[in-house]
């Protein structure tokens, strides 16, 4: 007993020892349960805490220094691109009709045909890339593509009716059937265009940098750089292009015979062409998507792009 008692004073006396060399030990609060309570209590009271403290973090943010183009100052971009792709696309659309159909009009007849619908394709593809902005905004480019797929049906078909009905292919066609094979659109342009606008610059990367390394030579590094740039970007149209050109061929038979449903119309371009029917007339598609890429990355990427804030 005397032994556990003396060990009990050799502790109390170690702890003043320690106490008195060190002050600031002896003011340490003993019971921290209670001092935590305590401020827990201050922070948590009321909410007031809680919201002081999300304030002023808030307000420690930077401010944003970008935002997006307004409705407005996308137009100029969004009229460019359209009256540009207008150009080229009822021509090529023309040249794959024929292709489809086996057939060969004068090049004036095709010619004139385009020009009499430029008009109504440039409206049509400006409305159209007004209408996908917003989902691109909202989702991803992916999505932004498919539903420029599925409108971009509506262009194309406004196209193929009138010239089914101009060069009597199909059957009797109606504007009513523009949309028709949608399905087909949404899909195809989603890999035509979505695929050179979300992945050149990583084929790029991935690559054409690894192949030729950048030189130290600031201006022959930009030179380089732009060069890798586009035939990043011309490649993967090309390849593209290609991999979606069965959808389109089965779109473009829908809308010009409006009497096929999905399955019909696969069926009948696989027995006109066979396997071929999966690239038939895509040499036009080429040059128009290589077009078309090259105007995204001229005009599209820069209206979609952020722009600074003013100060």
């Amino acid at each position: 007993m005397s032994s556990i008692r003396d060990d009990s004073n050799t502790k109390g006396m170690t702890e003043t020892i320690r106490n008195s060399e060190n002050p600031s030990l002896a003011r340490q609060p003993t019971n921290t349960r209670s001092v935590l309570s305590t401020r827990s209590t201050e922070v948590l009271k009321d909410g007031t805490g809680i919201s002081d403290s999300l304030s002023n973090a808030a307000d420690a943010l930077p401010p944003p220094t970008t935002r997006s183009r307004t409705l407005w100052e996308k137009q100029p971009y969004m009229l460019a691109y359209g009256a540009a792709i207008s150009i080229f696309s009822p021509t090529a659309t023309a040249y794959q009709l024929c292709k489809l159909y086996k057939i060969r009009p004068a090049t004036s007849q095709l010619v004139r045909l385009s020009i009499s619908i430029f008009p109504h394709q440039t409206i049509l593809k400006t409305l159209q890339m007004n209408v996908s902005t917003p989902v691109k905004e909202h989702l991803n480019p992916w999505a932004a593509f498919a539903v420029v797929g599925v409108l971009q049906g509506g262009v194309y078909g406004q196209a193929n009716v009138s010239f089914a009905n101009a060069l009597k292919v199909g059957k009797v066609a109606s504007m009513a059937g523009v949309f028709r094979g949608v399905g087909f659109a949404g899909v195809r342009d989603t890999i035509s265009q979505g695929v050179p606008f979300m992945c050149s610059r990583w084929i790029r990367e991935h690559t054409l940098d690894q192949w030729f390394p950048t030189s130290a030579d600031a201006e022959e590094d930009a030179t380089m750089r732009g060069v890798k740039q586009w035939t990043s970007v011309i490649s993967t149209s090309i390849v593209a292009t290609y991999m979606s050109q069965g959808l389109h061929n089965c779109q473009t038979t829908m809308q010009a015979d409006q009497s096929l449903s999905y399955v019909q119309a696969v069926r009948k371009v696989f027995t006109q062409h066979g396997t071929m029917g999966l690239v038939r007339g895509g040499e036009a598609r080429v040059g128009l998507l290589l077009i078309v890429n090259i105007l995204n990355e001229l005009l599209l990427k820069p209206a979609w792009a952020p722009v600074p804030i003013e100060s």
